[in-house]
């Protein structure tokens, strides 16, 4: 009975272990310089804690992931922030390949920001502040 016992609580084990999940594998590209691989670039799944950096070509993986339907964050500063969706596969690896672009800043934006750091700003106080100084 004990070996029984036994041999039922380690399929048990082993059933809860072995879902089935797929994993992500891509390359993020440099669209501004002939599609160099983006080094570091911050790539996310959306609403989720998941998230990795790419390496010196451009890489990444994420693995265990359960199947469904996500959407891939990703962002590196001066870049626009790209979303990718994707689908997950039970013990499928999904590939993307996606390149991301600079973000333009026109004069406008440069003039606006330099006018709005220019404009005077007042500090107010009342008596009561200036006395418990």
């Amino acid at each position: 009975m004990k070996n029984l016992a036994l041999v039922f609580s380690l399929l048990f084990t082993a059933l809860l272990f072995s879902q089935q999940q797929g994993s992500v594998v891509g390359t993020i590209l440099d669209k501004e310089m002939n599609n160099e691989p983006m080094l570091f670039a911050h790539v996310q799944i959306k609403n989720t804690p998941i998230s990795i950096q790419t390496n010196f070509h451009g890489n990444f993986e994420i693995t265990s992931i359960d199947p469904g339907n996500y959407t891939l964050l990703v962002s590196y500063l001066g870049y626009k922030t790209i979303e990718i969706p994707i689908i997950i596969e039970e013990n499928k690896t999904t590939q993307v390949i996606k390149e991301i672009e600079a973000k333009k800043i026109s004069l406008e934006d440069i003039a606006s920001m330099q006018r709005a750091s220019e404009e005077p700003a007042y500090i107010t106080a009342n008596s009561e502040q200036l006395k418990g100084k």
